[in-house]
């Protein structure tokens, strides 16, 4: 018997791509009207060596979205010549900013349709790389938790987030079905939990040889009669 949907957010539920264009956008003009001489190095280049000099020490922090943005606001803050008390002020000053223009969200047509009716009928947990948050996106009345990359220290593939959905629930995987975009990070890490998957393939990527899932849809709307047909 299926309890519990996991869900994937950013190109599951919404197109991110637009959603991380204008949070940038919001934190440039942020920064141009209140700190204006950090923009002398929040840019392209200042970010693949903050990235690379990351990658060096401790990689793992390059897959935490929140923990990583922070540390590359600070970074350009003392560039600029920040003194100490006022970089840790200006970086979560500006990653407010940033985050909350990173929460405002055009959902697919789809996705409140379709969480209203599974919510029905299965618990929903989030499950996501990014830092989007359920309850600043207008999503928290449909899941009963959500755990991140940030929150658990560990970015799928890494088995640890499904587990934790298992565990939330106290439930075996067999129980579990996830939804997601990506055929490694959702798919493919799913399964190896246990879980049975469904791979919301919305522009028909050819990745069969890496990607088996037990189902695969095209569009949202297709997603509750794909769980159906698992459940026969």
């Amino acid at each position: 018997m299926i309890r519990l949907i996991t869900l994937d957010l950013d190109n599951t539920l919404w197109d991110v791509n637009p959603v991380i264009k204008n949070a940038e956008k919001t934190l440039v003009q942020w920064l141009r009207e209140h700190i204006p001489a950090s923009l002398d190095h929040y840019h392209k280049d200042t970010f693949i060596a903050f990235r690379d000099k990351v990658v060096a020490d401790n990689p793992d922090l390059t897959h935490l979205p929140t923990t990583f943005r922070k540390m590359l606001l600070s970074h350009c803050f003392e560039l600029a010549g920040l003194s100490a008390d006022s970089i840790e002020e200006a970086t979560e000053a500006s990653f407010k900013v940033f985050h909350q223009a990173r929460n405002q969200i055009e959902f697919y047509e789809d996705t409140l349709p379709l969480l209203e009716t599974l919510s029905q009928d299965f618990s929903l947990i989030a499950l996501s790389n990014g830092n989007a948050d359920v309850q600043m996106v207008g999503l928290g009345n449909y899941f009963a938790a959500h755990f991140s990359a940030e929150s658990t220290g560990k970015p799928k593939p890494d088995p640890t987030m499904f587990t934790a959905a298992l565990n939330y629930l106290d439930i075996e995987p067999e129980q579990a079905i996830h939804i997601g975009d990506h055929p490694l990070e959702d798919v493919e890490a799913a399964k190896k939990v246990g879980y049975r998957t469904i791979w919301f393939n919305e522009n028909h990527k050819q990745d069969a040889n890496s990607c088996v899932p037990d189902r695969q849809v095209h569009q949202l709307n297709q997603i509750v009669s794909a769980i159906q047909d698992l459940l026969d």
